[in-house]
């Protein structure tokens, strides 16, 4: 059993969405998704800014199967940042898990000062504005199960469209 899953798809349109202030980054793109009936895509851009962000990184002393990764779960770091922020840089993909669309994004961002944090996006409030770039996956499906066993995360599952 090779330890590598592969399927190719090919680009489908590219959506360009303008995000206002106070919008709710992940949950947008989930919108954003439903509305042009993409069922995979690739978060290829998103800049802007943001105010309130939540991003999780695994700690130091955390171990496989993850039992809980939710906001504040003892197991998983989660920053609550309340600062205007420049997004550096955001990727991803939006697949669904559970039925439910998902937009499964990590990000850089750059506070006063020029530090920089990064993790796993929970949320993030836009503040001035939020420029976002997805491209539809075509001949190629991917949604995510839940992993009980090994890594206790919804891994990605491939399928052929």
């Amino acid at each position: 059993m090779s330890d590598i899953a592969t399927v190719a798809g090919r680009p489908g349109r590219l959506i360009v969405a303008s995000l206002k202030p106070g919008a709710q980054l992940t949950s947008s793109i989930e919108e954003v998704c439903r509305e042009y009936e993409v069922e995979t895509a690739v978060i290829t851009s998103v800049v802007g800014t943001v105010e309130d962000l939540y991003l999780r990184n695994p700690r130091d002393i955390t171990t496989l199967p993850i039992r809980k990764e939710h906001e504040w779960a003892e197991e998983i770091d989660t920053t609550h940042l309340q600062r205007k922020m420049e997004i550096l840089s955001i990727q991803g993909n939006v697949c669904r898990v559970d039925g439910e669309l998902w937009a499964h994004c990590h990000g850089l961002f750059s506070e006063a000062g020029g530090a920089v944090r990064g993790g796993h996006v929970f949320r993030a409030t836009i503040w001035s504005q939020g420029e976002v770039f997805l491209t539809e996956l075509l001949d190629a499906r991917v949604d995510r199960k839940y992993d009980h066993e090994v890594t206790g995360l919804p891994q990605i599952q491939l399928h052929r469209a």
